[in-house]
């Protein structure tokens, strides 16, 4: 081993410590929550900030939005104005998710995004 290889060494073993032990921090990340589950278990991602998909559908009296699936699960979104444009479009929310048996399943939406 030469004398640079050496020298090199206890740089490198220190830059991959501080990769591994440092590691990146994902609390703040958006948890995947598909509709099913939110319907089903809205206990477990209770003032989470979740990201899920589904199609926009609304109602007039009094006028809400919410996002569905294809088996019906529903989420109210909040505020109507970031979904108000999206009606009967696939979209993917991002936000913080909320229930309460008097009121229902929400998400306080950050963002709303065109999904494929």
């Amino acid at each position: 081993m030469t004398d640079r290889a050496r020298a090199m060494n206890p740089l490198m073993m220190g830059l991959f410590a501080l990769l591994v032990l440092g590691g990146c921090d994902y609390s703040e990340a958006p948890q995947a929550a598909p509709l099913h589950l939110l319907a089903s278990d809205p206990e477990t991602y209770q003032d989470t900030l979740v990201v899920t998909t589904g199609v926009v559908r609304t109602f007039a009296e009094p006028r809400h939005y919410w996002v569905e699936d294809k088996d019906l699960n529903r989420v109210e979104i909040r505020p109507m104005e970031r979904v108000a444009d999206h009606v009967g479009e696939r979209v993917s929310v991002t936000g913080t998710f909320h229930f309460a048996a008097n009121k229902g399943r929400w998400i306080d939406a950050e963002t709303v995004t065109l999904a494929p």
